[in-house]
Order: C-alpha cells, then structure tokens, then sequence
C-alpha cells in the first residue's frame, strides 16, 4: 500500500498540468466558436426584409432622379411650347 500512495503523489502535479491544458484549450474552443458564430452572423445579414428595403431604396433614387430630370427638362420645353410659332 505504500507505493501505490507514493505514485499518486508524483502523478498529481502532471494531472493537474494536463487538467490547466485542457481548460486553456476549452477557453480557446469557446473563443473560436463565438467567433464562427459572429461570422456566420454576419454572412446571413441579407435578409429578405433587407433586401426589399435595398431595392426599394434604389427605385425610389432612381424614380426621384427621374422626376427631377423630367421637371428641369420639362419646364424648359413647356416654355418653348407656350410662345405663339411665328407665322
């Protein structure tokens, strides 16, 4: 029985070594798995709600920048049209 206590008290100071690696390991883990998570977030940004909101955001550029170009280009040729052709 005296060896068999004697053994166990070697061992301990490389058990517990081998346990602080594994807990610095699992930290580790914990830190790349938030951070897969977080990308994967980010990657599925594109959501079909955002999506809508972007396309409707550029039709609504796009129609405004028509209107205005209409209006500017519009009023130009209206006064053109309002003098009497001379004859």
């Amino acid at each position: 029985m005296g060896k068999k206590d004697a053994s166990a008290n070697r061992s301990q100071p490389l058990e517990q070594y081998r346990k602080q690696i594994g807990k610095q390991d699992w930290k580790k883990s914990k830190k790349e798995i938030r951070s897969m998570k977080s990308r994967s977030e980010y990657s599925n940004e594109y959501t079909p709600q955002v999506i809508v909101l972007w396309i409707g955001a550029i039709i609504l550029v796009c129609s405004s920048g028509y209107m205005l170009l209409f209006w500017y280009l519009g009023a130009a040729s209206l006064e053109n049209l309002s003098d009497p052709p001379p004859v």
